[in-house]
């Protein structure tokens, strides 16, 4: 049976502005155009999991005034019954402006997604079993509780640790407990920085290298832009390196279809690195849920392998290369499909047109 992904999920109410450039300090610019859209890292990426194909349960907190955007993480096939709404707060709210080029500048305010709490994760996980699935971003409170309490359960942890602060590691002792970590090239320079003190790097493999041996993590993943994306797997210990991969629905080549390649390393760790997906330039509008969108394909796609290969269910060094290399290839091609439209929600693919265009290598 596939693991479930229980995303303990931020919530928010986007409000999106298009703008000639981002605004400066002391300027004032005219918006040309403005939306309001479901949003928040931990929504995004529940919706991405969901259209995916994977079971979602979404864990969260809204305020009356975001009941509307419960609604559409419902209707994007994610349950809901873990989403409490509060009479005496708010709920998240982004403040996002899109430049002409379609990068983004963003500001939060947390509302409601700062009452999650260590007792919330504690009734959700009850619900939960070894193998399945937590997938959690750093916009809500009782992180780390949530993080030990999944890690003591034998729930498999998904951390995207965005936003990120300059002591992280200080505060965040509960990274030796995730078993994937994804995060972007910033996020993974500064964890690089509280680790080893460089000043700065473009080599993402040696700083992902770093990260990696002083976590403990099966898999880092560090997402690059428009520079595609690298993997570091460890490489499975007693049998797992024999997990069969079975086919999926559609033939997703796991290196090769995507542009990447992949090599062993005498410390036994397999890097895997990936171009990103064919979207011209002159296609990308708003880039402000391709991370997100990336992560919930993602885990998706690694849950449904488990499924596929139930040997490797609840093994923390059991994620083979093969399993990972096929999800960043899926992640990469729903997050290159998502630059392609506004918003957050709104522009998170479907699985089947993800499919088509790893296929056909074309998005219109």
């Amino acid at each position: 049976m596939q693991p479930r992904v229980v995303s303990f999920a931020s919530i928010n109410v986007d409000e999106v502005y298009s703008m000639p450039r981002i605004v400066r300090p002391g300027e004032t610019l005219t918006s040309t155009r403005r939306q309001q859209n479901a949003g928040g890292k931990g929504a995004n990426a529940s919706v991405a999991a969901a259209r995916a194909g994977a079971p979602v349960h979404v864990v969260g907190k809204i305020g009356s005034d975001g009941l509307w955007v419960r609604d559409i993480i419902e209707h994007a096939g994610a349950n809901v019954s873990l989403v409490g709404a509060l009479d005496d707060t708010a709920t998240g709210r982004a403040i996002i402006q899109v430049d002409a080029n379609g990068e983004n500048a963003i500001f939060l305010f947390p509302g409601a997604n700062h009452r999650l709490t260590e007792t919330d994760a504690h009734r959700a996980f009850a619900q939960f079993a070894k193998g399945d699935w937590l997938l959690l971003t750093n916009e809500t409170t009782a992180v780390a509780e949530a993080i030990t309490q999944a890690h003591e359960i034998g729930i498999q942890v998904l951390w995207n640790p965005a936003p990120m602060h300059d002591d992280f590691l200080l505060t965040n002792r509960v990274v030796g407990l995730v078993d994937v970590l994804v995060v972007n090239e910033s996020e993974l320079l500064r964890l690089a920085q509280q680790i080893s003190g460089c000043d700065s790097s473009d080599d993402y493999e040696v700083l992902a290298r770093q990260v990696m041996k002083e976590l403990g993590c099966s898999v880092v993943v560090a997402t690059l832009g428009s520079s595609g994306c690298i993997g570091l797997v460890r490489r499975p210990t007693s049998n797992a390196h024999s997990i069969p991969i079975v086919g999926s629905s559609t033939d997703i080549s796991i290196v090769s279809g995507s542009g990447g390649d992949d090599t062993d390393d005498i410390d036994g760790i397999r890097v895997i690195s990936m171009s990103c997906s064919p979207i011209r330039i002159d296609q990308v509008i708003d880039t402000t849920a391709a991370g997100d969108t990336w992560v919930g394909y993602f885990v998706a796609e690694l849950a449904r392998a488990q499924g596929e290969s139930p040997e490797s269910i609840g093994a923390r060094a059991a994620l083979t290369p093969a399993m990972v290399g096929r999800a960043m290839t899926i992640a990469t091609y729903a997050s290159g499909i998502s630059v392609t439209r506004m918003g957050a929600v709104p522009s998170i693919p479907m699985r089947e047109e993800v499919e088509a265009f790893i296929r056909t290598k074309r998005h219109e």
